[in-house]
């Protein structure tokens, strides 16, 4: 396969799979719970203020693929972290992890964050840019009808990838 196709391939799952989209005042208690995204002419326009230094965690789970997303924000501003997850389309027989490194990225005017990208998945390495819109209460690629929502960073990995019994 080719990096152009396992790039539309992951984006165009996540743009079916519609994740989580919460209201903010409802934030999860556990990153078991899900939240279903309003119709896009119910969304609430929030006030959006780029994050603050320091560590950002966020979750989703679907019937398709559960995700995590790491955010370090340093205090003069830059940002990095990762991506990953598994896809879990059962209907269809496909399973498969990924991770995306984001790199270099830089707090800008609202809650936009542009990064470079390396990601990792079924054993191919592409490269790239993305955008990310990042905020307190939740973390969205652009251009997707997808977001993840704020959790604790605190065993955050076991919620992607669970321990199997042995």
């Amino acid at each position: 396969m080719t990096r152009a196709f396992l790039t539309s391939a992951i984006f165009a799952l996540a743009a079916v799979t519609l994740g989580a989209c919460g209201n903010k005042d409802e934030a999860p208690t556990a990153p078991e719970a899900e939240a279903v995204a309003p119709p896009p002419s119910e969304k609430v326009e929030k006030a959006v203020r780029p994050l603050e230094a320091g560590d950002h965690c966020y979750f989703r789970k679907d019937e398709n693929i559960t995700e995590a997303v790491e955010i370090a924000v340093t205090p003069e501003g830059g940002v990095s972290g990762t991506n990953y997850g598994m896809i879990h389309q059962e209907a269809a027989g496909y399973f498969a992890s990924f991770s995306t490194a984001l790199n270099s990225g830089s707090i800008g005017e609202g809650d936009e964050v542009m990064f470079d990208t390396v990601t990792e998945v079924d054993g191919d390495t592409q490269t790239g840019t993305a955008l990310w819109h990042l905020s307190e209460g939740e973390a969205a690629p652009d251009g997707l009808e997808t977001s993840l929502l704020s959790v604790s960073c605190d065993g955050l990995q076991d919620d992607v990838y669970p321990p199997q019994p042995e």
